[in-house]
């Protein structure tokens, strides 16, 4: 009984938002960007193939990877040695 009654309370809280008029913040532009120039163009094949190229996260990951394998060798070592 109460979702009933929520309903069309939502449905006009929605339908009185979309009247509301939203302030223009962002778009004032600085001299200098009025003043730079377009970005170039490029084509679209170079971009995909540069895409599909490994990046530097993959390297980072392996990196990563063997640094934490060396780390848990190492914690195994001094696992073994004795307390003292």
């Amino acid at each position: 009984m109460m979702m009933r009654a929520a309903l069309p309370l939502c449905l006009g809280l929605v339908l009185l938002a979309g009247c509301s008029s939203v302030p223009e913040v962002a778009t004032r532009e600085t001299a200098a960007a009025q003043a730079a120039p377009y970005p170039a163009l490029a084509p679209l094949s170079g971009l995909l193939a540069s895409a599909e190229a490994p990046d530097r996260a993959t390297s980072a990951e392996a990196e990563l990877t063997a640094r934490a394998a060396r780390l848990r060798a190492r914690a195994a070592g001094l696992r073994q040695l004795p307390a003292g």
